[in-house]
């Protein structure tokens, strides 16, 4: 009779199915599909704001095999050297929603035997809160398979249930880093997501993540708990890592505790007991802080060689110094890793260079803040040393109003014509070396920024140079000088259509007054500038550049002209640092030359092009992109650059061909490192 009964149900919603086909035309799959996608849009997420809830993530890493080069990587150094191979570690945090991907959080209690309470593959932890209805589903990378506009990457299959459910399952239509596979049980009423499993690939990292999803409202939008199995494979390194994290938990210790080490606490705010390995790993750590004992005291003594040369030596070299300052810690001074890969780079103008990078910030109030940066680089061709300081304090940051300091060095430039003058004056008596026709640029900037709404803003202020010749001896020689010094007051007029998300135009106003401040050059000089990146989705950008530039006045000793919003940068950054809207080949001699310039520069980018589509390679490329630009100065009529590059887990890399005036003038390659730009 059960047999009788099924069948007989099975044949009634395959009926009912076919009936609702036939009414709607469309089909049962197709239409689940479309009850998925809709979703999150029949929710209401604005109560979402200021609602808080208490969260439990516990972690074990498993470290399988491990050489030398685990290392460098980035929170690795601790586990890369130390006497045990498995870690243990949990936290509990009060967690405030400030929107559906904005939570903010606060650790009240956390344990770990990572030595010095170092975090660990910190990037890992982004995969507990997915964002499965959203275009990507951590931060600004894996495609989710249950957002329409990502459909055409992916493969569905529909498995419907006999109790109101139906599991749907998904493969990738491409063998690529960024997307998925898994499946998801369904609501087959509302699309509502209940629990699901994915699967991939992204930064060297193999992950299982399975979630089970929130039931009601809003809240039906994020994860009750999640539990991901990760593996991460780096020349001949092995490491297994588990985590599990749970949401929306009771909280039975006080609010204001923060970052609370403490066995008992964290005993009574934990959902599930530890396993036996757990406690074993927590026993054997913790045991040894409760004793203290003279033979460890020895030990520790006897290590002290090791204990510097590891510890403090190898940590500064190979991890990132961040600390925070202040009363309440509202200040935060970082220093990058000095032995840092991501910023090393080679371009065929440079050579092979690497950069530095020093911050700190410190947060007076929600409205104030000081903050300063050093970045600076060394190209070991040019045999050249940059750097860039500059100090900003917002007193309004509501308004985007700031008063910015910036000092700033390096920055060679070439004048032929002081040089011929030169060469005329002294004949065959004295021959120009190699870098006669260089002078260093070292600049001091003082700005006022105001924005007087969403769409416009102005900024004010002066702006200095002092260009000195590196082969001073040659242009004494002739009696000429070998420094030049300009000082112009300035003057920026911000617009913005279309608001925050929109393109940005400004016009540019300086005059250099001769006698100000010890100036030796009057000009006076115009520029215009629009930028607007335009999100095309899925991953997909399209970003434009449209400027001009001109001197309307420059007396005889104004020999450099140079601009503001068209110059050569000397300290390049990785693939979203001013890959866009550069002139790779462009020598820079162009870049001060012509009392004029236009210019204009477009760039599409997208996860899926050409590389990701070839068999085995494809599989490693995040993103490709396609470069065009244009420029016109005096003699080159024009001159243009096309461009080809793709971003990978190792490294970004683009290929470039010039033509001047309508002529081949060169072919190029920009390299830059990319390994761990997620850690």
């Amino acid at each position: 009779m059960k047999s009788v009964k099924y069948i007989t149900e099975c044949l009634l919603f395959m009926l009912a199915t076919l009936k609702c086909t036939a009414a709607n035309d469309v089909r049962p799959d197709s239409m689940m599909l479309a009850r998925i996608w809709n979703y999150r849009h029949t929710i209401d997420t604005t109560r979402l704001d200021s609602a808080a809830t208490y969260a439990y993530t516990k972690f074990f890493i498993d470290v399988k095999r491990r050489n030398l080069f685990l290392l460098p990587v980035p929170t690795m150094y601790r586990i890369a050297h130390g006497p045990r191979r498995k870690y243990v570690g949990e936290l509990f945090s009060k967690v405030t929603m400030k929107g559906l991907d904005k939570p903010e959080t606060h650790t009240m209690v956390v344990l770990t035997t990572v030595p010095h309470h170092k975090k660990t593959m910190p990037t890992m932890l982004k995969y507990l809160t997915p964002n499965i209805y959203q275009e990507t589903i951590i931060e600004d990378y894996l495609l989710s398979p249950f957002n329409r506009i990502n459909s055409p990457y992916y493969k569905y299959s529909v498995l419907f249930m006999l109790n109101g459910t139906a599991e749907v399952g998904f493969s990738p239509r491409f063998d690529n880093t960024q997307l998925v596979s898994g499946s998801a049980v369904v609501d087959y009423e509302t699309g509502r997501i209940i629990s699901g499993h994915l699967e991939g690939e992204y930064d060297m990292v193999k992950f299982h993540l399975s979630f089970t999803m929130g039931t009601d409202g809003q809240l039906s939008l994020l994860p009750t708990s999640c539990r991901l199995r990760s593996q991460f494979d780096f020349v001949g390194n092995k490491i297994t890592a588990s985590y599990d994290a749970y949401y929306r938990l009771p909280s039975t210790i006080n609010d204001s505790i923060r970052n609370l080490e403490d066995l008992r606490t964290m005993a009574q705010v934990r959902p599930k007991p530890l396993n036996r390995d757990e406690a074993a790993l927590y026993q054997e750590y913790y045991r040894p802080i409760v004793t203290k004992d003279t033979t460890i005291m020895n030990a520790k003594k006897e290590s002290w060689t090791k204990r510097v040369m590891w510890d403090m030596i190898g940590d500064r070299l190979l991890n990132k110094i961040q600390t925070n300052y202040g009363p309440n810690n509202q200040g935060l001074f970082r220093i990058n890793p000095l032995f840092n890969p991501l910023y090393m780079g080679y371009s065929k103008r440079r050579g092979f260079y690497y950069k530095f990078d020093v911050r700190s910030s410190y947060n007076f109030n929600d409205n104030t803040q000081l903050y300063a940066r050093f970045k600076s680089g060394y190209s070991f061709k040019q045999k050249q040393f940059y750097y860039r300081f500059p100090i900003e304090f917002y007193y309004n940051k509501k308004r985007g109003a700031f008063l910015k300091v910036e000092i700033s060095n390096g920055n060679w430039i070439s004048n032929g014509e002081i040089q011929q003058k030169a060469m005329d004056i002294l004949g065959d008596s004295l021959q120009p070396g190699e870098k006669s026709g260089y002078f260093k640029d070292f600049s001091v900037t003082v700005v006022n920024n105001f924005n007087i709404s969403d769409k416009f803003g102005f900024e004010f202020g002066l702006i200095a140079h002092r260009r000195s010749a590196v082969d001073k001896h040659f242009y004494r020689a002739a009696g000429l000088n070998s420094s030049y010094i300009s000082v112009a007051p300035y003057l920026e007029l911000q617009y913005r259509p279309l608001g925050w998300n929109g393109p940005v135009i400004a016009a540019d106003y300086e005059r250099s007054i001769k006698g100000l401040f010890g100036s030796t050059m009057a000009y006076e000089r115009w520029e215009f500038d629009g930028q607007y990146i335009h999100n095309l989705n899925r991953l997909r950008f399209l970003s434009f550049r449209l400027g001009a530039g001109f001197y309307t006045m420059k007396s005889n000793a104004t020999y450099f002209l140079d601009y503001s919003n068209f110059r050569e940068n000397n300290i390049p950054g990785g693939w979203n640092d001013d890959w866009s809207g550069e002139f790779e080949l462009l020598k820079h001699d162009w870049y001060n030359s012509s009392r004029y310039y236009v210019r204009a520069n477009v760039t599409y980018e997208t996860p899926l092009l050409f590389t990701t589509r070839i068999p085995l390679v494809g599989h490693f490329v995040e993103k490709e992109r396609i470069y065009a630009s244009t420029l016109f100065v005096t003699h080159l009529h024009p001159y243009t650059e096309l461009g080809y590059g793709f971003t990978t887990r190792w490294f970004s890399t683009g290929l470039f061909l010039a033509n001047r005036n309508f002529k081949y003038e060169g072919f190029g390659i920009k390299f830059g490192f990319e390994l761990f730009r997620h850690w």
